[in-house]
């Protein structure tokens, strides 16, 4: 009985031994993952300087949910905190606009490349690929008004479930993300559905690159849109107030913060192209065949 035990203890000594070995061998890998170079995008935008580029640029920054994340005042906080998996701070932006230059904050907004060259992760640049050089410019001019204040935020924490999810890719930086192609453009309806299409890509960064809705947010497919006339959606977008007057979780706190600043035009053109997109999508179930008994 004694020698049985022995082994079994020599058994669960290897086996702690192997266990350790391999958390090492992922911490190593994902902190590789993580702090590595990546190439620096070849950006010549500058701030745009003209009268009205902050005001328009404090409408994309609204629009982009910068305040969501940053804070009201820009000085960055801890937006997100899943135990065993990440803990967030957005940075302090004031700090970074004071040292970095515009073509450095164009690289993080629209390629996910910080001015160190390191990847970003979680700040949803794949989502703001989209931004003209008009917007970023005039996002830049915005965010340039901010003097620097407040201390510096820590950088992204990764916990050890994190760390296995980057290290067998489930988690990637969005440098990543937009080199593995994974944000394609939204599905093009034909130009009277341009503007429309356009206003969308403010859904991507919830409801996913095709507007599928799932992912860890589980947010719907937006062919939900056809289920309400104008009047309903405009209300959704301006007061987050869904149809049967509910709330409808993060989407009614998100539409009173960053959709109430399109115009009218803006969410009926939005509407019609979500409509439009969910007819297809009934039309193309409908043409698939039965699966065989």
């Amino acid at each position: 009985m004694l020698r049985i035990l022995k082994w079994v203890a020599y058994g669960l000594a290897g086996l702690a031994s192997v266990l350790v070995v391999a958390v090492g061998v992922a911490f190593a890998a994902s902190e590789w993952t993580i702090r590595r170079p990546v190439p620096k995008p070849a950006v010549r935008l500058a701030a745009a300087a003209d009268p009205g580029a902050v005001a328009r640029g404090l409408r994309v920054a609204t629009v982009a949910g910068c305040a969501q994340c940053h804070g009201a005042n820009y000085q960055g906080r801890m937006f997100d905190d899943i135990p065993g998996v990440v803990k967030a701070y957005a940075p302090n932006l004031t700090r970074v606009v004071a040292r970095d230059s515009d073509a450095d904050l164009d690289r993080a907004i629209r390629h996910g490349v910080g001015s160190d060259g390191r990847a970003l992760w979680i700040m949803p640049s794949a989502t703001f690929a989209h931004l003209t050089d008009a917007e970023t410019a005039d996002l830049l001019a915005y965010l340039r008004t901010f003097p620097p204040a407040g201390p510096e935020q820590p950088r992204l924490g990764v916990g050890p479930l994190g760390r296995i999810a980057v290290v067998t890719g489930q988690f990637k930086s969005e440098a990543a993300v937009m080199a593995a192609h994974e944000n394609p453009p939204l599905p093009d309806l034909g130009p009277q559905y341009a503007q429309g299409r356009s206003v969308a890509r403010a859904c991507v960064e919830c409801h996913g690159p095709a507007l599928r809705g799932g992912g860890p947010l589980h947010t719907p497919d937006l062919t939900i849109a056809a289920a309400y006339d104008l009047p309903d959606f405009a209300r959704l977008m301006r007061t987050g107030v869904a149809a049967g007057d509910r709330h409808v979780g993060m989407m009614s706190d998100t539409a009173k913060v960053r959709f109430a600043v399109f115009s009218d035009a803006e969410v009926a053109a939005l509407h019609g192209y979500l409509k439009a997109r969910a007819d297809l999508e009934v039309k193309g179930a409908a043409t698939k065949p039965l699966p065989k008994s």
